[in-house]
């Protein structure tokens, strides 16, 4: 008895082998194959089981209103208060490759509206795009019920030019995502030696939870290309590991989607890559709701370890670069980052590189770029750009010293004498 068919819903897509279709449980059209993936979540949480997706496209034609107050989704997990695992048989190595894809077609973003920045980033779900999945709609993410773990899964754009949201998981409990992809382009003249037009405001890849989350929420290898916003981070105690952000206008922001519930315990990121986006990581509010649509501004953490940047304008969409990471609130976020920067292909990483925009941002950060030296000459400090609070023991001066002011590279000693 094949015990993995007892416990999974098996689904598949329209061309697959005659074998194929007498054996899986429900088989796509190759047209509104949301419609038939609904019937597939339906039946697995009728009967407490999974859900399987065997290789092959899935098309996305259509979005509709679940009648819970959420946002337009093509398609819509229910809360089973319970782990719903979904699983694809492979994860593509290409954006067209042998895997499983949800592919969003020319005819699905159509008729959808373009967001203006505001739009997108409001409390108000009819305001933000669609959705092309999400979990049943609830005032706030905590305690809903809803809890997704998802393997081996990409998701397609057939372009960056409407507002949409692939994965939406404000109102998710707990997530456990691995092996995850997001493009915007894939019917787009675009790809790694030419990105991407610049994408509409609204255009986004994952936006993860609402704030507070019940035990980890953890992402592991989830890419995002092609983007207005690559990644949107925002929740408590989430880990993110292995994921990346690539030609994105922002690769990754944080605290940029209105919240119902907490956001001031730690955000961790490791071995992530922000490469090739016009702007680096934007970080918008942190902080417990106030019930009022509002943010009690907190000083939640974010620590980034082994951060890796790619800073290429002709890489990057539009072909100019945009803003340093910055804070919207300076110095109201906390952290520890440790990164590197690549300034141009077949290129050591770059020692004297500006990460932090001059405006008060990042002053609650112990930040470094792993390229400086802790102890070395005064000729050596001074031939870089440093970070606010950096430390180093120059051997010339025989002292340690720390900077106070990285865009005038003012170092002082211990006793805050300027050096």
């Amino acid at each position: 008895m094949d015990v993995a068919k007892l416990n999974f819903i098996t689904v598949a897509p329209y061309n697959c082998n005659e074998q194929t279709k007498s054996s899986v449980d429900w088989l796509c059209t190759g047209e509104n194959d949301e419609l038939t993936i609904q019937k597939a979540i339906d039946q697995c949480v009728l009967e407490r089981k999974n859900l399987y997706f065997l290789n092959g496209i899935y098309h996305i034609d259509g979005f509709y209103d679940f009648g819970d107050g959420g946002p337009k989704t093509a398609i819509c997990f229910p809360n089973a208060r319970r782990e719903i695992t979904v699983l694809g048989q492979n994860y593509p190595v290409d954006k067209n490759g042998e895997g499983v894809i949800f592919h969003v077609t020319a005819k699905a973003l159509e008729n959808l509206t373009i967001c203006s920045a505001e739009d997108s980033n409001a409390n108000d779900p009819f305001l933000n795009p669609v959705d092309v999945i999400r979990t049943t709609w609830t005032q706030y993410g905590l305690g809903s019920g809803a809890s997704l773990r998802m393997e081996n899964i990409k998701f397609n754009l057939s372009h960056n030019q409407k507002s949409i949201r692939c994965l939406d998981l404000r109102r998710c409990d707990r997530v456990e995502l691995k092996n995850i992809g997001f493009n915007g382009y894939a019917e787009m003249e675009a790809g790694l030696g030419k990105p991407p037009a610049v994408p509409v405001s609204g255009c986004i890849g994952l936006t993860t939870t609402d704030g507070s989350n019940h035990s980890y929420s953890n992402y592991t290898n989830v890419g995002a290309s092609g983007f207005y916003e690559g990644i949107q981070v925002s929740g408590e105690h989430v880990v993110l590991i292995n994921c990346s952000a690539i030609m994105c206008y922002y690769g990754f922001t944080f605290g940029n989607y209105g919240i119902s519930c907490g956001a001031n315990h730690p955000i961790t990121l490791i071995n992530c890559m922000d490469e090739r986006n016009v702007h680096l990581p934007l970080f918008n509010q942190c902080g417990d709701s106030d019930k009022q649509g509002n943010r009690i501004l907190g000083e939640q953490e974010v620590s980034m370890i082994s951060f890796n940047i790619e800073r290429i304008a002709v890489q990057t969409p539009g072909g100019e670069l945009g803003d340093l990471m910055r804070e919207v609130v300076p110095g109201t976020w906390r952290g520890n980052i440790d990164f590197t920067a690549q300034p141009a292909w077949n290129h050591v990483n770059e020692k004297n590189f500006q990460l932090w925009e001059n405006d008060g941002s990042g002053k609650g950060f112990k930040t470094r770029n792993v390229c400086h030296k802790i102890v070395g000459t005064t000729e050596e400090r001074m031939s870089y750009y440093p970070t606010y609070g950096q430390q180093m023991f120059d051997t010339d001066l025989n002292k340690m010293l720390i900077c106070i002011d990285p865009a005038q590279k003012k170092w002082v000693d211990c006793n805050g004498k300027e050096v």
